[in-house]
């Protein structure tokens, strides 16, 4: 009779150990998923304060350096033959090819 309550006992426990067991393997498998959400999250952050303290550093060497950039467009505008602004726009027309070019190759690197 005890053997019969013992066993009753422990296979009546057991459903509770499989459902702790069950919940703890949840756990285990969300953790590196909240990990990798989390890891994602702060480099995201440090990627957006690095580009954020980049920005600032390039705008105020532009301030700093503002009259010499302005001799030098002169310059070069003067030595093609054409005005500042169509320097200008030239250098923005060719810094936006450059800006397509390189985003086609990364698309097409993250696509291999």
């Amino acid at each position: 009779m005890n053997q019969t309550l013992n066993k009753f006992q422990t296979d009546s426990y057991r459903p509770l150990k499989s459902i702790e067991k069950m919940r703890l393997q949840r756990f285990m498998l969300s953790l590196p998923s909240f990990d990798n959400k989390r890891l994602i999250f702060h480099a995201a952050r440090q990627t957006l304060r690095k580009a954020e303290m980049a920005r600032l550093a390039v705008h105020e060497w532009l301030n700093q350096h503002d009259l010499e950039l302005e001799e030098w467009k002169n310059k070069t505008a003067s030595e093609l033959g054409m005005s500042t602004s169509e320097l200008e726009q030239k250098l923005l027309a060719a810094t936006q090819r450059q800006a397509i070019t390189r985003k086609k190759d990364d698309d097409s690197e993250t696509n291999s």
